[in-house]
Formats: C-alpha cells, structure tokens, sequence
C-alpha cells in the first residue's frame, strides 16, 4: 500500500519547509506529492519541483472545498496508478505527502478516502495528519478562523515550529491549548520545520473522530489577488522589500517572483517576516500574490501601495 500522510497548517506556518525536508529525506524512495494553493498562481509547486518526484498541483481554493474537490479526488486516484520511473519501468510510489491550503479544513479526509478507495490501483495506508502550528501566531488566529481549530482536532501529531522565535511560557501555552482541543495528539516543538518524518509516521494514526462536513466553502474561501509585472520591468530588492512591508498589515501571506536588475527574486512574507532571495532554479512566472485578511478592501491598499515611483505602471493587479 501506498502510505499517505496529509500536512496541515495556516499560511506561512513552515508546510513548505517541511516538505522540502522531507523530499530530502525521501531522496531515494519514488514519492508523490499533491500541492493545494488558494490562489490561481502556483507557488510552492516551484519550491518544491524535483526531479523523479509525482507532482499534483491544486491551486484556485481548498481540496475540501467543492470548487476544487473533485480534482482533489482524481488526483488521489491518479497517483495510485503506476507512473513510468526514471529507469522507464512502470512502478508505484511508495509515498504521498499532501501540502494543504494554509485554511483547509481537513474533516472530511476520512470520508474522501472512503470514496475514492475502490476507484484506486493500490490502495493508501493512511497515516494520519500532521498540523504545522506557528508559535508566533497560532494563539491570535485560532480563536478567529474555524478551519484552524479543525485542523488540530484532526491531526494525529502537532508540530510546533518556530520555537526559537517564542519564549518558553507561550510553548507551554500553546501545547496547553492543543491538548484541550485534541487530548490524544502528539506534541513536537522544533524550528525550521525540522524533523524525522520517517520516524513520525511508523507511530502516526489517524484521529479517532467521525468525518464531519468541512467549513471549507465558496463563501469562506480567502480572497487572493496577483500583481503581475509589465513586459521588461525590474524592481529593487528594496523596492520589493517596501511594497511588502506595506501590504502585510492586511494580508494573511505575500508570496511569488518578480524581476529584479540582479535576476528573478521569490518573496515570501507572512507575520510581518519578509524573505527575498535570488532564484535559479523553474518557476511559473513573474507574479506576487497577496492572500487578503480583509477580503475585497485589500484592493484600495494595494491600489495605493503600486503609486509608488518605482511600481506605477510597471506591476499591475
């Protein structure tokens, strides 16, 4: 069988990271992989491409969410069918790993698979989820959005990540809070998403709770907006650095490449934590994406931030 673990956790929490990590430790097993992404540009599919990997992209809404759920569903049965290797040979994977949106609500994965097995070549050793919580925000934020509390109730171990930027008293209180929102999880405190994800699913088991309907739906789906770049434009790190700081403040996360005098950059913001690197390496086009804290409103922000000298008429929603 086909062992199957889903990665949960709100934007910015480090999924992507983990996945990186874990394609490292896979590096010689032929793995799968299915990105879900709420906007209509992908991202993280370019993070993480890799030669002899199984890549499924999902992007425009939630695999839980009926805009995209059926794909989700043909996916899951696509990659249990046998794909040509790099030897040629037709063969299996061992492995999919499934990087959720960073506000699905993955109560309903029970029932999709119970859907799905009979259709499937080889059947899937579901090993559970695991919940990637941000230490500096999940306090805040899981108060106020649903889809975060349903992603702990339903997650077999919690993986506290960026513990080197809290202090002790706030890890105490957020594995306190975790624990009364699902008693029987397991607890992981780490930085840089690190850790032995081999080891984790041998001792991984879904949650012991009956499939509910997901709060995933056209209605509550995050509005997201892509700038794209005019044809030869180039902008400044610093630029790039500005533009951000100025559209956090209303964005639950700001991800893409653009174009800079030095090359193609990748930006990525969530938190008010800004990274811009240089970037070599395939990549889906020039665009920014800005997933909206404020719905629509975002607009007249991001309106006013692009009258700036450096970005008027060169990168446009």
């Amino acid at each position: 069988m086909i062992r199957l673990m889903l990665l949960t956790g709100f934007l910015g929490a480090g999924k992507t990271t983990l996945m990186k990590n874990i394609l490292d430790e896979f590096a010689g097993e032929k793995v799968g992989m299915i990105v879900n992404e709420f906007g209509e540009t992908g991202v993280d599919g370019a993070l993480l491409a890799r030669q002899g990997v199984l890549m499924s992209e999902l992007a425009n809404g939630s695999i839980f969410c009926a805009c995209i759920k059926e794909n989700f569903l043909q996916s899951l049965i696509d990659m249990s069918k046998p794909h040509v290797s790099q030897n040629g040979k037709h063969a299996y994977i061992s492995h999919l790993f499934i990087e959720t949106s960073g506000l699905a609500d993955p109560s309903e994965m029970g029932r999709i698979l119970e859907v799905i097995m009979p259709l499937c070549d080889k059947g899937y050793d579901y090993r559970g989820a695991v919940c990637l919580v941000d230490a500096e925000t999940f306090l805040e934020l899981s108060d106020l959005l649903p889809a975060l509390t349903r992603q702990v109730e339903y997650c077999g171990a919690a993986i506290i990540n960026k513990a080197d930027l809290v202090d002790e008293e706030r890890l105490k209180l957020i594995a306190e809070t975790i624990t009364q929102l699902n008693p029987g999880c397991e607890i992981i405190v780490t930085s840089y998403s690190r850790l032995d994800v081999s080891a984790l699913m041998d001792r991984l088991s879904p949650v012991e709770k009956a499939p509910i309907d997901s709060t995933n739906t056209p209605e509550t789906r995050p509005s997201s907006f892509v700038l794209k770049p005019a044809a030869q434009a180039e902008f400044s790190v610093e630029g790039l650095h500005g533009l951000v700081k100025e559209l956090s403040p209303y964005a639950y996360r700001i991800k893409g490449f653009l174009p800079t005098a030095d090359g193609v950059a990748a930006i990525n913001s969530v938190g008010g934590h800004t990274e811009i690197d240089p970037w070599t390496e395939p990549y889906p086009g020039y665009a920014l994406v800005v997933i909206s804290s404020i719905g629509i409103g975002v607009i007249s922000k991001i309106t006013k931030a692009l009258d700036d000298a450096e970005f008027k008429g060169k990168l446009c929603l």
